[in-house]
């Protein structure tokens, strides 16, 4: 795909199907053709496409593409991206066919869910703008747009829905729809349809690939009669599925990412319950012929390791494809513990799992990028991959969520879900944290300028929410350790206060501001900040913290941790709180008790004290609660709950493997150099490892 900087006028006009009236009846997937001649020499073609909620284009027969899930999901009344495909080697002289066909995605998600999906501001009938811009070689030009000249017609993929699945009717499938010559006579017109209402913009993220292909590790047959696959390593993604027998065979793939009790069955419930209609994770496909027909579905995704394909009477051919958005690698680490390498895989294969077109933090139960998840993994998702370009997208998401008080959502992009919980300092930080990292660790001043003004009016938001100096509306120090299922009230059975959380995200959101401010030599806003930042310091100080006995209000791992890593302590101050602080984890065997606040502070004041002996010997505790006990349960990706329940597939435990990086392997970015013009080199060669590359 080439990557166009120029934003130009567009003549196509935006098209839907005829025969699709209301959102939510608009269940199939339609098809789209047009056929056009060329008479003269091609000099270039370029094809300009939006599709919405996802698309896939061909040009005589040819995808334009290798990438799946396009169009990047976003808020589309606000932004709506349009890709560039170089289609030169596709054209020739004569009559040429493009073809385009449509999936809801996110643009009509029809199913009801607890985030109100079903009632989002844009959502409406899937609907296209394309042009084709060629250029002979006499130097002249023509367009072909798409307007009510293009034909539309029903096909084979006759369900899709992202939260659900998509059913095939391989019997409906039109063979040669976009090739020149196919007879569409029997196609309806389209429609000019309405603008999304988002402007239109080039997207200039990484494509989402199939980027790995895996064989199941093993299989069985059911008592019922059914197939089940173990891919052998959680992921996201679809499989390719070759079905064997007789016409009219209809099979049912259903998704998991366990077993049930009885190690013979998937067990989709534990992820399943926020998906209020239709089935979950569960595509289908009838067969045309007596011979094998391979397949996989265009327009969704799902989460799993298990795969279960019930219908067929013979056994079918399984590969699993993995999808994700296809970044560069950047960092790896490798060192003498095999539990603390595979921990390091396994963050590695979620983060993966959770990057299609915007970061997210599962990919099955939810799909959605909330704030709080993404800007706990931002540093070690920037140390190990290029993920710069993708969070500058999503931080345009979040821009566009910007109410006019400055307050955000915890979800981005939110249907109108998540203003009124889980948008506290904490969760919220990641508009001001996640600029200041990919310019710590890129040295792109561009990002900061690109937010600076949202982070101010966030922080005015945030201020507005004071009572005495302190902030108290976040999820707070969510999923320590607990016992039993992974429901509200033991996700939030954490021992640190909100408001000490809170009051120190709102203290840290006023030093980054300053920070920034001097990078933009915006000397006053620097002062201005840095002077509320010591307001906030006082009043959490004043509030919160016992100078004598060295106590954080809370006197737990989170709240000593949180009082070193947020600077809210004196140099001096810092030996007896942690000597507090090594205190607690001795009396609890090593084990921590912190949830995913608490665990990105506490490995990094571990880290910097010189402390990664303590650090080390918490991540790879044999029992529970640890992260190397994961490893011993069969993770192969990091899980939300410290027992296992809830997803499997997240990462908002991962900064331990960033805290792996800068201390270990001693490479810390330097605030005076940032993009590693300036590296602070402080390896800890006393860890109890052996080596570490």
């Amino acid at each position: 795909m080439r990557r166009d900087k120029d934003v130009f006028k567009w003549t196509g006009r935006w098209i839907s199907a005829d025969f699709q009236k209301k959102p939510d009846e608009a269940l199939m997937a339609p098809y789209f053709r047009k056929e056009f001649t060329i008479e003269l020499p091609v000099e270039s073609a370029v094809l300009y496409i939006s599709g919405l909620g996802y698309y896939k284009a061909s040009i005589n027969g040819m995808p334009v593409s290798d990438e799946v899930l396009a169009q990047a999901y976003t808020k589309y009344d606000s932004t709506v991206f349009y890709q560039t495909y170089d289609i030169k080697e596709k054209v020739s002289k004569g009559r040429n066919s493009i073809g385009i066909v449509l999936g809801n995605g996110w643009y009509n998600c029809f199913t009801k869910d607890v985030w109100n999906s079903r009632e989002a501001t844009w959502r409406s009938l899937p609907k296209l703008i394309a042009e084709v811009h060629i250029r002979y070689s006499d130097g002249s030009c023509e367009i072909v747009i798409s307007d009510s000249s293009w034909k539309c017609s029903d096909g084979p993929i006759v369900f899709n829905g992202i939260r659900n699945g998509e059913y095939y009717d391989a019997r409906l499938q039109k063979k040669n729809w976009d090739k020149v010559g196919y007879d569409d006579s029997s196609w309806g017109r389209v429609l000019i349809a309405r603008s999304p209402g988002g402007v239109l913009k080039p997207f200039k993220v990484d494509p989402i690939r199939i980027t790995r292909r895996i064989k199941p590790a093993r299989g069985w047959r059911t008592p019922e009669g059914g197939y089940i696959f173990d891919i052998g390593v959680n992921m996201a993604g679809f499989c390719k599925i070759g079905f064997k027998g007789s016409e009219d065979t209809e099979a049912t793939i259903k998704y998991s990412e366990i077993l049930a009790e009885d190690g013979i069955h998937i067990n989709q419930s534990s992820i399943s319950g926020f998906v209020r209609s239709g089935e979950f994770q569960t595509d289908k496909y009838i067969k045309a012929t007596n011979e094998t027909e391979y397949w996989h579905p265009d327009f969704v995704y799902h989460g799993f390791q298990y795969v279960e394909v019930t219908g067929c009477n013979e056994k079918p051919e399984v590969e699993a494809m993995m999808i994700n958005t296809d970044f560069e690698r950047r960092g790896w680490f490798l060192c003498s513990d095999e539990n603390l390498n595979a921990l390091y895989n396994a963050s590695n294969q979620s983060i993966l799992s959770n990057f299609h077109g915007l970061p997210t933090d599962d990919p099955h139960r939810e799909k959605n990028a909330w704030t709080g998840d993404i800007s706990l993994s931002a540093e070690q998702m920037l140390l190990n991959f290029d993920t710069a370009p993708i969070f500058r997208k999503w931080l345009g998401d979040i821009r566009d969520t910007q109410k006019p008080d400055g307050s955000i959502p915890c979800v981005v992009p939110s249907t109108g879900w998540g203003y009124n919980w889980g948008n506290g300092p904490d969760w919220s930080s990641a508009l001001t944290l996640i600029p200041w990292y990919i310019y710590l660790y890129t040295g792109s001043v561009e990002v900061i300028i690109e937010n600076y003004d949202a982070i101010k009016r966030h922080f005015g938001f945030m201020e507005s929410m004071t009572d005495d100096g302190i902030v108290n509306y976040g999820i707070g120090d969510w999923c320590p350790p607990f016992e039993g299922k992974a429901v509200m009230a033991t996700m939030s059975s954490f021992k640190c206060p909100v408001e000490v959380t809170d009051t120190a995200y709102y203290f840290n959101a006023a030093n980054t501001i300053a920070m920034m401010a001097a990078v933009l030599g915006k000397e006053e806003e620097r002062k201005i900040f840095s002077d509320k930042a010591m307001g906030i310091k006082d009043n959490f100080r004043r509030k919160f913290f016992d100078a004598a006995g060295s106590l954080v209000k809370g006197d737990c791992q989170t709240s000593l941790s949180c009082m070193i890593y947020q600077e809210l302590c004196e140099e001096s101050e810092i030996p007896a709180i942690l000597k507090n602080l090594l205190t607690m984890i001795s009396d609890n065997d090593f084990h921590q008790d912190t949830g995913i606040l608490g665990n990105k502070y506490l490995h990094n004041i571990l880290g910097e004290a010189g402390l990664m002996d303590v650090s080390l010997k918490m991540i790879l505790n044999e029992t529970y609660p640890s992260f190397r006990n994961w490893i011993d349960r069969g993770a192969t990706t990091l899980w939300e709950c410290w027992n296992g329940e809830g997803s499997r597939n997240h990462h908002m435990f991962s900064d331990f493997i960033a805290v792996l990086f800068k201390y270990l392997g001693g490479i810390k970015p330097d605030e005076s150099g940032p993009g590693f013009r300036k590296i602070i080199m402080k390896p800890q060669v006393k860890c109890g490892l052996d080596w570490v590359k």
